[in-house]
């Protein structure tokens, strides 16, 4: 399969060596961090991660938010500096400025990535300005659009991120085209904006043999399993696949809904799951640990997650590593068309994408990958092809580390 056929870009096709002769002392400012779970977190683990090998010296500033957070960091190859979690708003932000400011004093830091505008791109700008140094922003999606941001106080303060900025990261297409609807007239934002979308490690996530264990664990010897990974709240859609679960168990047999994550809508999907009458063919596994997404994937049959956007409330996917996740272990993905979505899933190459809203869609695009083999195989087999060529984080830090060397000289 192409870079083309693939919709990636022949930039994947790069010369990764590294560049150890332009080697720079970059600090990863992020609100979330392992062992926190989600996105955001995962971006800022892989890319200090590839920094990292690629050979520049790295640090990341985040939250304390796990009693284990330090014996984590002990393990990693770059030193992780944890401020303590603020919970007021306005005095998150103070603290923030402050001891990202006494970071860099302390320890040399020359170039700034802040994975979100708020808290750590208004720290990273306001050390930036003060210190010289350059920074870049990596646009994610929601925190641009939460309406508690809306008022002039905090508008002021993330045009004041964004035009502080030497690149602007967004993860998707949709990322980058909501970036320029939310900041009209923004000089130079055109110029800094760079698409470089999300990524997987394809070496941990492969396909193999479905682990006995988690079979036994969950009782699905025999049955046919649909899967999600993923918060339980609104956005991500399990209302959907529930709704839809007793016309696929009678269309297609005994299958199972394995539902993992922990959230807000987990009793509202309880319920629901008793009024459709499948509460005992919905399994809600609970939190899984990075360590055992593996095997969750690799037990089943396809991973669906119709997200939804929810447009009063901010809420987007802004892009959905879980998709790469799923389909680098081999499996075929149906998504939600919103959002960041249609970067990460190929219709019909690397999966199905149905309207988030109609469980009757959902329905459909369940019940022909779970009785055509031959299409959820080769859907399956394209998605892992594609992760490989242009979704590894090799490419993406890659991509990243050239737009932030281009910024250098030009700030020179």
């Amino acid at each position: 399969m192409s870079a083309a056929s693939s919709g990636c870009s022949a930039r994947c096709w790069a010369d990764f060596s590294p560049v150890s002769e332009r080697s720079m002392k970059v600090l990863i400012v992020t609100p979330d961090f392992p062992l926190w779970d989600g996105g955001i977190a995962t971006v800022a683990f892989e890319v200090a991660s590839g920094f990292a090998r690629r050979g520049h010296q790295v640090g990341v500033v985040a939250p304390q938010q796990h009693a284990d957070d330090r014996e984590f960091d002990r393990s990693l190859p770059f030193a992780v500096f944890r401020l303590r979690n603020v919970k007021d708003k306005y005095l998150k932000m103070a603290h923030h400025a402050i001891a990202l400011d006494r970071i860099v004093r302390q320890h040399g830091f020359e170039y700034l990535l802040a994975q979100s505008w708020y808290p750590s791109g208004i720290a990273a700008a306001f050390v930036s300005s003060r210190r010289g140094v350059g920074m870049s922003l990596t646009v994610h999606g929601n925190e641009i659009l939460n309406p508690k941001f809306s008022s002039p106080f905090w508008q002021k303060r993330m045009r004041r991120v964004f035009e502080q900025s030497g690149r602007v990261f967004c993860v998707s297409d949709d990322t980058a085209r909501k970036t320029r609807d939310v900041l009209p007239g923004l000089r130079g934002l055109d110029g800094k904006i760079a698409v470089v979308y999300n990524g997987v490690d394809f070496r941990t996530f492969i396909p193999h043999p479905p682990e006995t264990g988690l079979i036994e664990r969950y009782g699905l010897a025999g049955k046919r399993v649909i899967l999600t990974l993923a918060r339980l709240v609104e956005r991500k859609g399990q209302d959907m696949v529930i709704r839809a679960l007793p016309e696929i168990r009678r269309r297609v047999g005994d299958v199972v809904y394995l539902v993992c994550g922990k959230g807000s809508h987990e009793a509202e999907l309880k319920r629901l799951a008793a009024e459709c009458g499948v509460a005992d063919h919905v399994v809600f596994a609970g939190f899984v640990p990075n360590e055992e997404r593996i095997e969750f994937y690799n037990v089943c049959d396809l991973y669906a997650m119709p997200s939804r956007e929810i447009i009063e409330k901010g809420d987007v996917e802004g892009f959905g590593i879980t998709y790469l996740e799923a389909n680098a272990c081999g499996k075929p993905v149906i998504g939600g068309r919103s959002g960041g979505v249609c970067d990460a899933v190929v219709d019909g190459e690397t999966g199905l994408l149905v309207d988030p809203e109609d469980s009757s869609a959902v329905e459909e695009a369940c019940v022909r990958l779970l009785t055509d083999g031959d299409l959820a195989r080769t859907l399956g087999s394209r998605g892992r092809e594609r992760v490989v060529e242009c979704f590894n984080w090799d490419t993406i830090c890659f991509q990243m580390e050239q737009e932030i060397l281009a910024d250098r000289s030009r700030r020179r």
